[in-house]
């Protein structure tokens, strides 16, 4: 019972969130379509190496006005079949509010196994999995942020995920710091055995910059160092998008 009242109650304030949104300012905006895509050496999530291989991440992200909708999707970086390797495709939509000194972002998004049937959504034999979250981002030259996000729906439902982080700069690299916890009920979205305690599963660093190929060409590439307080494991990845 309790269990289906949070659900509820995270379903309803995002409906009344993106119902808030005025509809004569979204009609006076353009549709965007942007196609990209990131590679990367690990893919470091929630203190986690998931597919302990080099990644590639492509997606395209649809626009209008301050919501966006993506689809994005992660496999092996492998000239081979990889068979059964991890494969992860996910889809998310947002809305941004910019509330002068800082944006709130709710967002829903979808996890699931690209290995296994995509029209399956039953709880127990699918692997779907949905988060609600918000995200708070300040603006300036120190810029905190903080998520929050909780799991209400698949096989692995009622997880809390915090994150917090602050982002500034020295000279033309980006830096941002951050700490994660989570709480769940054994089982829970991405747990290592964390059996229902609230747990810190990250501690890390990022830094960004555009790499120069010529003169007139750079691309974003970013270095992440992660650590698992839990699980006492460290990572370090290299990504790069186009």
């Amino acid at each position: 019972m309790k269990k289906n009242t949070l659900s509820f109650a995270f379903i309803l304030s995002f409906l009344l969130i993106f119902t808030s949104i005025q509809p004569e300012k979204v009609i006076s905006q353009e549709l965007t379509i942007t196609p990209g895509v990131d590679i990367t050496s690990r893919f470091i999530y929630r203190g986690l190496d998931l597919g302990s291989s080099p990644q590639v991440q492509p997606s395209i992200a649809f626009g209008y006005g301050d919501f966006n909708f993506v689809l994005w999707g992660s496999h092996p970086l492998s000239l081979t079949p990889d068979g059964d390797g991890y494969k992860e495709v996910k889809f998310w939509m947002n809305y941004t509010f910019d509330l002068g000194d800082f944006t709130l972002t709710p967002q829903i998004e979808n996890h699931f196994d690209a290995n296994t049937d995509v029209f399956d959504f039953d709880e127990d034999t699918g692997t779907h999995v949905f988060q609600a979250s918000m995200r708070a981002a300040g603006k300036g030259d120190v810029a905190p942020d903080l998520l929050v996000g909780y799991t209400f729906y698949g096989p692995v439902e009622n997880t809390i995920y915090i994150e917090a982080g602050v982002g500034f700069s020295v000279g033309d690299v980006g830096l941002r710091a951050f700490a994660s916890g989570q709480y769940s009920d054994p089982g829970g979205f991405v747990d290592l055995g964390y059996d229902g305690d609230f747990v810190l599963n990250g501690l890390g660093l990022s830094a960004s910059r555009h790499l120069r190929i010529s003169n007139d060409i750079s691309v974003p590439m970013g270095v992440l160092f992660a650590l698992n307080p839990k699980t006492e494991r460290a990572f370090m990845a290299f990504s790069i998008s186009f």
